[in-house]
Order: C-alpha cells, then sequence, then structure tokens
C-alpha cells in the first residue's frame, strides 16, 4: 500500500543560509531532509524532473518552493516527483 501527499516546499531560508554557489544543492538537501521529517521515512529517493527544476536556472539561482507529491511505499522509501497538471505546463 503506497501513501501520497502533495506538498509545498519552501526552501527559501536554507538557500539563503549558503554561499551562493552552493544554493541548488541545498535546496536538494533540505528537500530531502523535509521529506523525511514529514512522511516518516529511511530513504529519500528524488526523481530527476525535480532535480532538472532546481538547477533550471543554475546553481545560484534555484526556485524558493516547489510543489511536489511524495509517495511512499511499503519499505519506507519515499519517491519526491513534480505534480503532473495542465496549468503548470502552459506557463
Amino acid at each position: 500500500m503506497t501513501e501520497q501527499k502533495i506538498m509545498m516546499i519552501n526552501m527559501r531560508k536554507a538557500i539563503e543560509a549558503v554561499p551562493v554557489y552552493k544554493r541548488a544543492s541545498a535546496g536538494v538537501r533540505f528537500m530531502s531532509s523535509f521529506v523525511k521529517r514529514h512522511m516518516k521515512a529511511q530513504k529519500v529517493r528524488i526523481e530527476m524532473e525535480v532535480n532538472d527544476e532546481l538547477f533550471k536556472n543554475g546553481i545560484k539561482n534555484p526556485p524558493t518552493r516547489l510543489r511536489v507529491v511524495c509517495s511512499k511505499d511499503d519499505k519506507n522509501v519515499v519517491t519526491v516527483g513534480l505534480i503532473k497538471s495542465g496549468a503548470a505546463e502552459k506557463k
């Protein structure tokens, strides 16, 4: 049985607390720890689409918020993916 949650992850404080050249990497680390804490997971797997979205403006200017869907499987592994919606694709 899988559990799914849609989350809006605000990474602004984590991103601003590190040097400019480490911002996107700090966002990935913060997202992983945030999902572990809120989904009570052992391991977090971030899909390539989420990683590409974090690095799309370069390492120095990542987005401050991301809306993702988190799916937890039976082995306590959470997969983080982007939400597939028509409104988001039109922009």
